[in-house]
């Protein structure tokens, strides 16, 4: 575990600009680089800098999150350089985007048009419709390995809060995950086992980078029309308005998705305003039976 005492914290901390901040900003300065630090336990790579804020994405906004790209972005510049940086190719707009719905999602006719141009490639169908059906978090979904999947059951477990889940799976998504598995998945067999074997792996045979799952989505996202700065985790909040409009409870969905905080149901949903109105009537007994 990574502490304040790291040498980089430290250099950091004594740097001349940092200060010169008035101690309100420094504080708020220090807290992310602290948070990033534990998060990546000190291998700032570019994988795992871009884990670490998909990982901000459930509880902060937007507008903070590209804050604290700016923040990260200076820490190593200052503890690396700006050489270096750059050659970890962290694209800004693969954060949430200021001019976006806070909480981007997929209208339902963009996900099945999603799948359809996926249909002819057994990983991405695979990966985005279990995304879909399980809302999944883009790093559960890389981290996922072989002994994972039980057909038709499968293991979810995460490093955010420590938490497994089980969730069964409908025939499609189980038909799906098993073709990419016979298919472009057996051409590594020899090189992994069972066990703790990565379940989707990169064409290079290792498990799938953060950075090419990215590069993946955002072509699809270019496809069907959705503007750059539309990540992963809107597979996520489709997954969950889905589940919200179909009536499932915001407890329910919590503990489905492994939350800790009931108020994140809320906040993923997009119930839409017509949607609200039809169930409002529908559900007074007065009006309701006369439509």
């Amino acid at each position: 575990m990574i502490t304040t005492l790291s040498p980089e914290y430290r250099k950091y901390v004594n740097n001349k600009k940092i200060q010169r901040l008035v101690p309100e900003t420094q504080y708020r300065y220090l807290r992310v680089v602290n948070s990033l630090l534990v998060y990546t336990n000190g291998k700032l790579t570019q994988e795992s800098i871009s884990a670490y804020f998909t990982s901000l994405e459930d509880n902060n906004s937007p507008n903070y999150i590209r804050w604290a790209f700016q923040v990260v972005r200076g820490f190593f510049k200052i503890v690396r350089s700006e050489e270096e940086w750059n050659k970890l190719n962290i694209d800004m707009g693969d954060l949430p985007s200021e001019t976006e719905p806070e909480r981007p999602y997929l209208e339902t006719d963009e996900a099945q048009l999603l799948l359809k141009l996926a249909g002819n490639n057994p990983l991405d169908y695979a990966m985005f419709r279990l995304d879909l059906v399980t809302g999944i978090r883009k790093r559960e979904l890389r981290e996922l390995n072989l002994s994972d999947y039980n057909p038709p059951r499968l293991k979810i477990e995460t490093k955010k809060h420590g938490e497994r889940r089980v969730r069964t799976l409908d025939e499609e998504t189980v038909k799906a995950l098993d073709d990419y598995i016979a298919g472009p998945r057996s051409y590594w067999s020899g090189k992994y086992g069972r066990g703790d074997a990565p379940l989707f792996l990169s064409p290079r045979g290792d498990r799938m980078p953060d950075s090419t799952l990215t590069k993946i989505f955002r072509e699809y996202m270019r496809l069907i029309g959705k503007p750059k700065g539309t990540g992963m985790h809107s597979l996520r909040r489709t997954c969950v308005t889905w589940e919200a409009s179909a009536g499932m409870d915001s407890m329910r969905i919590q503990k489905l998705h492994g939350w800790k905080s009931a108020r994140m149901p809320e906040i993923y949903s997009r119930l839409k305003p017509e949607v609200l109105e039809r169930e409002a009537y529908e559900g007074n007994p007065l009006i309701g039976g006369r439509r």
